[in-house]
């Protein structure tokens, strides 16, 4: 396993021959040097590949590069095109991996592709289409903000679902602060740069926009993650739910701060149609300091509890959290899907889909 590997065109003949005949016996694939090419101003691909089955030869004009990302497999979509329209030969990318979406990506635009894992992807319109796919990634990039879409790093590309465009880093940093998240200057450069490699966000004219909401939304459900609970109880209290959040706000005897927000999943009823019948589930970032505003009122039990407090660091939970009219605090429709989204049940599925289409709906520019 390699780790942002260091590969370099001239190796990469040697590395492909080595994986042995990719798509079978019958297949062979030859990868040769485009000599003439200019530097850095190129004029050819960097590869011209010759795919033989049987008595028929089919000629590809390859362009190859070190990385894998959505950004560079496009620019190498744009340039195959463009080598094998004034080679006359067909276009091929090389990359050193493609998943199964980057090859279903490829054929769409009727463009071949081969990987260094053993991947790959021949399309001769009319006459072959060969798929090989499911060879794991050898060359996994150390990205800028590997977990861009992970934990507090998160509030990063969550806040471009609360508002679409910025013109600067900084707006970007201050537009999360205003929704209650803290993230380093630093740290929003690194997962834009991220976000910006997956075609997320586009970085250009003095802007930053986000252009594909449904594909943010993919990634936070992919990598999403429950908050980590540092303390869990289960309680029976007379209050509602509003007169427990009153309670929890009110800071008399204390200059500690407290955040308190109901769970995603206990508040989809504010952005999706349906009730749940389990117990409401509260976040809190100081356990001992809500049982303190709570009072009396905060009974422990085993059993028949009427309200579950998780105690956690994780600040996504209370991230662009809302409030009603009857003073409770309730999560993000960004935190609700995610939640709902993850939790499996075909019910909570179907609610987690009209959170989602909402989040689309409200998305502002």
């Amino acid at each position: 396993m390699y780790s942002d590997p260091p590969i370099s065109e001239s190796a990469i003949p040697e590395l492909f021959e080595r994986l042995g005949p990719i798509f079978g016996a019958q297949i062979a694939v030859e990868l040769r040097p485009v000599e003439e090419r200019e530097s850095p101003g190129r004029t050819t691909a960097n590869f011209s590949v010759r795919v033989a089955w049987g008595a028929e030869r089919f000629e590809f004009a390859a362009e190859a590069k070190m990385r894998s990302t959505p950004r560079v497999l496009e620019e190498a979509l744009r340039q195959a095109r463009r080598w094998a329209a004034e080679s006359g030969r067909l276009p091929m990318v090389i990359v050193p991996f493609l998943g199964e979406k980057r090859i279903e990506r490829l054929e769409a635009e009727g463009v071949s592709g081969l990987d260094l894992c053993g991947n790959g992807l021949i399309v001769v319109p009319s006459r072959i289409l060969l798929r090989r796919t499911g060879q794991p990634n050898r060359y996994p990039e150390s990205r800028p903000a590997r977990f861009a879409y992970r934990g507090a790093t998160s509030l990063v590309p969550r806040v471009f679902l609360r508002r679409a465009e910025y013109t600067s880093v900084g707006q970007v940093r201050d537009e999360i602060e205003e929704a209650g998240g803290t993230v380093a200057l630093s740290t929003v450069s690194k997962a834009l740069a991220r976000m910006a490699d997956d075609l997320i966000v586009d970085r250009s004219d003095g802007r930053i926009a986000l252009v594909q909401p449904d594909k943010l939304l993919d990634a936070l459900v992919e990598n999403y993650a429950s908050p980590k609970p540092e303390r869990t109880v289960q309680i029976k209290t007379p209050l509602s739910l509003e007169d427990m959040f009153r309670r929890a706000q009110e800071t008399a005897g204390s200059p500690q701060k407290l955040r308190v927000v109901l769970s995603g999943a206990s508040a989809q009823d504010r952005y999706a149609a349906g009730l749940r019948a389990d117990v409401p589930i509260v976040y809190a970032d100081n356990l001992n300091e809500l049982k303190r505003r709570i009072g009396d009122a905060w009974k422990p039990v085993d059993r028949f509890a009427n309200l579950t407090v998780i105690e956690t660091r994780d600040p996504t939970p209370f991230f662009d959290s809302r409030r009603d009219d009857g003073g409770a605090f309730f999560a993000s429709p960004v935190q609700a899907y995610l939640e709902l989204a993850a939790g499996g049940d075909k019910r909570d599925s179907e609610m987690a889909q009209q959170v989602r289409a909402r989040i689309l709906r409200d998305l502002v520019r």
